[in-house]
């Protein structure tokens, strides 16, 4: 097997990387949208200059990740997006993995990029910023790569590096690891060779005026459309800071196992290896790209762990430089040990997808529900509000909010009384429909005036999945049949 395996071209191993890669995510289309994916399809098609951050939507996200989600229009093309992303990740990594090292690291990093684009312990089934991100990073790295150890087209590679890892900034605010690994590996460079510091000097500061002015057309197209650079600090910055505190304040039961689950995962998915290896013979060799990767996955590493949520799929980002510490490490690591390793994640995500594929439930199958009931329920101009989060819901019902939090976070962080949700429900453009999801008094939150305007203008018609729904009282409708069984 190993004689194959170095008997096979690159061209070679990257093609059955990509082929296997596009089929066994192809059977993950079928999953239920997910929050994240209907919230962001909501915002994107609906952006316009509106009374709110994204049209009538407020989103802490940047505008690039929008107009992707915009230019989707759907959840099957979205996800068609997605997957096309994870293969131009791994084509990207590939890449600069060959430029760093030559075929056998190519071979790896290929190899290992798709293993993490089919590790559904990583998210992978539904698309997010950190999966439409990771292209971005992975083609940074490599023309980071080109500019800095070859001197033909070094302006034009170093321009390009910059204008990606702000591309990646542009769609996830977290998402630095371009900037990070091109910083990481000029330092290493100037500090072990000192003739190296005139041409990292001139990477760096091309690499700067280019993710300077594609800053500057970000934010001029954006401000086009209604989205000004003073609200989009405030989304992205200013509301991650108040948002962290209030994570840290809200923290449940399920918080720490969410953090036990992440970590599990780091652990046996491959990325945890990557990350100790490289840090342990970057530090040993002291061999500048070792230095540079081994930064870039701890920085990866360390946003994921202070977002507070722990969600698993925040390990994506870890994906490009943990591929491209594969590629570094074939080689240098002991053939032994890479082996055995490759052997062993291979074994325990294929094993993860039969069970996620075959036996898990899907754990939209709620959402799922209660939209389906509400899509049969409604009439064409119906809104609704859900309290709290959850837009799948309302993007399965096919139907618009009139108040512009989808996500319970912001509403938490900038709605904590209900004071925005009350106004709404007090106006003209009341919703026709209100899910109660988790409780008006979830997370902290004071509902106030919300309870009783829901009693006097609402009447409650159904109760789905432990979840009640109700009508205005001025309206009816012909209700379907409540599902008696529920995901």
């Amino acid at each position: 097997m190993a004689g194959l395996w170095t008997r096979l071209s690159p061209l070679a191993v990257i093609s059955m990387a990509v082929a296997v890669l596009i089929a066994l995510r192809l059977l993950m289309f079928r999953a239920y949208v997910g929050a994240d994916e209907a919230g962001f399809l909501m915002v994107g098609t609906g952006w316009h200059d509106g009374s709110s951050l994204y049209g009538d939507y407020w989103v802490d996200r940047p505008p690039l990740l929008l107009w992707m989600t915009e230019l989707a229009g759907g959840v099957t093309s979205l996800r068609v997006l997605g997957l096309a992303a994870s293969v131009l990740t791994l084509l990207g990594i590939a890449w600069a993995a060959h430029v760093a090292r030559g075929p056998e690291a190519a071979r790896w990093a290929a190899g290992a990029a798709a293993l993490f684009g089919v590790a559904q312990w990583l998210g992978v089934a539904r698309v997010n910023g950190e999966m439409l991100a990771a292209p971005f990073v992975a083609w940074s790295i490599g023309l980071v790569l080109r500019a800095v150890l070859h001197p033909r087209w070094r302006v034009p590679a170093a321009l390009g590096a910059g204008v990606l890892a702000m591309g990646a900034l542009a769609i996830k605010q977290s998402v630095i690891e371009g900037f990070v690994f091109a910083i990481a590996l000029s330092l290493a460079m100037a500090v072990q060779r000192r003739e190296s510091l005139r041409v990292v000097v001139r990477v760096v500061a091309w690499g700067a005026l280019g993710a300077a002015a594609a800053a500057v057309v970000m934010l001029v197209a954006a401000d086009a459309r209604g989205t000004s650079p003073t609200d989009l600090f405030d989304a992205v910055v200013r509301f991650r800071a108040e948002a962290g505190e209030v994570i840290r304040a809200s923290a449940s039961g399920a918080t720490p196992l969410r953090l036990l689950v992440m970590m599990g995962t780091w652990a046996v998915s491959g990325l945890g290896a990557a990350t100790v290896l490289t840090v342990l013979l970057g530090a040993r060799l002291k061999d500048p790209l070792l230095l540079a990767t081994a930064a870039t996955l701890l920085c990866s590493l360390v946003i994921a762990l202070f977002g507070g949520s722990y969600w698993a799929h925040y390990l994506i980002q870890m994906v490009p430089a943990a591929s491209l510490a594969a590629g570094l490490l074939a080689g240098r690591a002991p053939v032994r040990l890479m082996r055995r390793l490759a052997i062993a994640t291979v074994a325990v995500t294929a094993v993860n997808l039969v069970i996620a594929l075959g036996f898990e439930p899907d754990d939209n199958g709620q959402q799922h529900t209660v939209g389906t009931w509400l899509r049969e329920a409604r009439e064409p101009a119906d809104t609704g509000i859900i309290t709290f989060g959850q837009p799948n819901v309302l993007f399965e019902a096919g139907m618009s909010s009139p108040y512009r939090y989808l996500w319970s976070l912001p509403v938490r962080t900038r709605d904590a009384d209900l004071s925005e949700l009350s106004a709404v429900i007090d106006s003209s453009r009341r919703p026709t429909w209100v899910v109660n999801w988790s409780g008006l008094n979830s997370w902290g939150i004071e509902p106030g005036r919300t309870v009783q305007l829901l009693r006097d203008g609402y009447r409650k018609v159904a109760t789905i999945c432990g979840r009640s729904i109700w009508l205005l009282t001025t309206e009816t409708r012909t209700l379907p049949t409540v599902p008696k069984v529920c995901p």
